[in-house]
């Protein structure tokens, strides 16, 4: 548990990366240079977050896993619905 100043619980902001395998490249953090280029490949219901490409890098590189660059996804092959939204926001709350 972590505390604010003053004293009372505070929640700490955490970011969770999502991989993807990828055939040729592995194991795989996906990164999009505009927002319309992310929701045309994983949906208007996929969590996100504004980063520069050094902190992702680095931020996965630990795990071994690259960063692939407005990737090219399948049509309709989107991880996230409203609902799987609704039960993350309940799990990490």
């Amino acid at each position: 548990m972590t505390t604010g100043a003053t004293g009372r619980v505070a929640r700490v902001p955490f970011i969770v990366y999502e991989f993807f395998a990828h055939p040729e490249h592995g194991t795989v953090a996906f990164a999009f240079t505009t927002l319309q280029k992310l929701v045309e490949a994983l949906g208007e219901w996929q969590p996100w977050v504004a980063t520069s490409i050094g902190p992702l890098s680095e931020g996965v590189r630990e795990q071994g896993v690259g960063v692939l660059l407005d990737p090219q996804v399948l049509p309709g092959h989107h991880n996230w619905q409203p609902d799987d939204l609704a039960a993350y926001a309940q799990e990490v709350r």
